[in-house]
C-alpha cells in the first residue's frame, strides 16, 4: 500500500491578507512584536543617543538540552516566563521577541541615564533559576548593549547586539558593550568556515608541511609530523590553531581530516618509492575518533595507497577522551593492533588525569614544548622533565620531546635518555618536496 501524507480534516477558514500581515509581525509563542516589526518600527528612529539592548536568555546548546529533555511545550513556557520577567521591568509595549532566544528593546534620550541601573536589575532578575512548570531552570542570560548611532541598518544592528550579548557571558559584569574587534573576530571565523569547503574541494591554499623527528641516540630520522597549513587567497596565512578548532565545531572536521590523511599517505608513498620510507604522523581530532568506522576507513586508505600501517602514526591530545571515551579507546586499540602507532600529543599542556596513562592504547608520549622552553631557565623545569621521562619509561612509552630549539636542550634531553626530539634545532617544517631533498642530503 503506498505511503500517504496525513492532512487534517479541517483547517478552518483561510486567513485574510490583513490577518496574515498581523501574524507575520507577531511571535506566535510570546505574542510580542517580532524582528520584522522591530525593523519597521525603528526605521525612522532618531538614533542619536539611542541604545539597543539585546537580552539572550540562554546559550543555544543549553536550550537544546532542555528541549530534548523536556519538550517543546516546556520550552515555550520557558520563553514566556522570560518574557514576563522582562515586561515586569520594562512595562508593556517596550519589548520585541527578535529570535527564539533573544529579546530586544531600545532606550532613548534622557532614559539612557538609567541604563546601568536597569541592566543590573535585569541581571538580578535572572540570577536565580526560573520556575517553569515547577522545574527550576538556570538561564545564564547574555546582555549586549549597542549605541544605535553606529549602525544605519537595523538588521545589522540586531546582529551586532547579539554578538555583544555573546561576549557578555565571558565578562564578570554579565553584560557587554558592542566591541568592533570582537565582532570582526566573529565575522572572520564565519568567513573561514564559509571558505573552507571550497579550499577542500580544490585544495586551494591548503597544504601540508612536514617536520622531521630525530632519534636522539644516533641522530637518525625516525619520522615526520604532517602539519596543516592554509594560505587563504585574501586573508593570507591562517594558523591551524585558528581554523581547526572552528572546523571541529562543525561537520567540516571529517572532510578536513580526510584531506590531511590523503595528502599524508601520498607523501608517504612517494618517500617509499624514492627508497626513503618514513613513518608519517597526523593529528586527529576528538571528533574523528568519535566517528563510527574511522579506524576501518583509515586502514583501508593505507591499503589502497600501498602503505604499511607501520608507516603511519596517529597523534591525539589529552582532551581526545572527553567526547566518546569508549569508542575512542576501542578504535585506538584496533588501529594499534593493526600496526599503526599511536602518540599522545602535547602532553602536559593541560590538566590531565594521569591515571588514564595506565590504560590508554598508545606507543609514544610527546612532551609539550612548554617544558623545553624552561629548561635551565625556569625553576623546576629540569626536575619536571626528569619526572615525566621517568614516568613514561615506567609505562613503556617512547618519549618524544617537541620544540627543541637549542643545542643545550638537545644535549640535555639526549643525556636524559629521551628517545626522539622534534624542533627547529634539527629541522623546520618543510614541504614534501623539500623533505625529499633534505633526506637525500643526509
Amino acid at each position: 500500500m503506498p505511503a500517504k501524507i496525513w492532512t487534517p480534516r479541517s483547517r478552518g477558514e483561510p486567513l485574510t491578507a490583513a490577518e496574515l500581515e498581523t501574524l507575520g509581525r507577531r511571535d506566535h509563542v510570546t505574542l510580542l512584536p517580532n524582528r520584522l516589526q522591530f525593523i519597521d518600527d525603528f526605521a525612522d528612529l532618531d538614533r542619536g543617543g539611542a541604545l539597543l539592548v539585546m537580552v539572550t536568555m540562554a546559550e543555544a546548546k543549553h536550550y537544546n538540552e532542555v528541549l530534548r529533555a523536556l519538550g517543546h511545550a516546556f520550552c515555550d513556557d520557558l520563553v514566556r516566563v522570560c518574557r514576563d520577567r522582562l515586561l515586569d521591568l520594562l512595562g508593556d509595549g517596550a519589548l520585541f521577541h527578535v529570535s527564539v532566544l533573544s529579546f530586544a528593546f531600545v532606550i532613548t534620550g534622557a532614559a539612557t541615564d538609567r541604563t546601568p541601573h536597569l541592566i543590573e536589575q535585569i541581571g538580578r532578575a535572572f540570577a536565580a533559576p526560573l520556575d517553569v512548570q515547577e522545574v527550576p531552570i538556570k538561564t545564564h542570560i547574555g546582555i549586549g548593549l549597542l549605541p544605535l548611532a553606529k549602525f544605519g541598518d537595523t538588521a545589522e544592528a540586531l546582529r551586532a547586539a547579539l554578538t555583544a550579548g555573546h561576549d557578555s557571558r565571558r565578562r564578570p559584569e554579565g553584560w557587554a558593550w558592542y566591541d568592533h574587534r570582537s565582532d570582526e573576530a566573529h565575522q572572520r571565523a564565519f568567513r573561514l568556515l564559509a571558505d573552507l569547503p571550497d579550499a577542500l574541494r580544490h585544495s586551494r591554499g591548503l597544504s601540508l608541511a612536514f617536520q622531521p623527528r630525530i632519534g636522539l641516540a644516533d641522530g637518525a630520522v625516525v619520522g615526520a609530523e604532517a602539519l596543516l597549513r592554509w594560505n587563504h587567497p585574501e586573508l593570507g596565512p591562517i594558523s591551524p590553531g585558528e581554523f581547526v578548532p572552528l572546523a571541529e565545531q562543525t561537520a567540516l572536521i571529517g572532510p578536513l581530516t580526510d584531506w590531511v590523511i590523503g595528502k599524508a599517505l601520498e607523501t608517504a608513498g612517494d618517500l617509499k618509492r624514492d627508497g626513503t620510507p618514513l613513518r608519517v604522523s597526523i593529528n586527529a581530532s576528538p571528533a574523528n575518533l568519535s566517528e563510527p568506522e574511522f579506524d576501518a576507513r583509515l586502514l583501508s586508505r593505507c591499503a589502497v595507497a600501498g602503505i604499511q600501517p607501520e608507516q603511519f602514526e596517529l597523534e591525539f591530545t589529552e582532551g581526545m577522551l572527553a567526547g566518546n571515551p569508549e569508542r575512542t579507546m576501542a578504535q585506538l586499540e584496533r588501529l594499534r593492533g593493526a600496526g599503526i602507532e599511536v602518540a599522545i600529543d602535547d602532553f602536559g599542556s593541560g590538566f590531565a588525569n594521569l591515571s588514564y596513562l595506565t590504560t590508554i592504547p598508545a606507543d609514544v608520549l610527546k612532551i609539550d614544548q612548554s617544558f623545553v622552553r624552561g629548561l635551565g631557565v625556569q625553576r623546576g623545569s629540569d626536575f619536571l622533565m626528569r619526572q615525566i621521562v621517568e614516568m613514561a619509561r615506567g609505562l613503556d612509552f617512547r618519549v618524544c620531546v617537541e620544540g627543541v630549539e637549542t643545542a643545550e636542550a638537545y644535549g640535555f634531553l639526549k643525556d636524559l635518555g629521551c628517545d626522539e626530539a622534534q624542533g627547529y634545532y634539527m629541522a623546520r617544517p618543510m614541504s614534501a618536496d623539500a623533505l625529499t631533498d633534505w633526506l637525500a642530503a643526509r
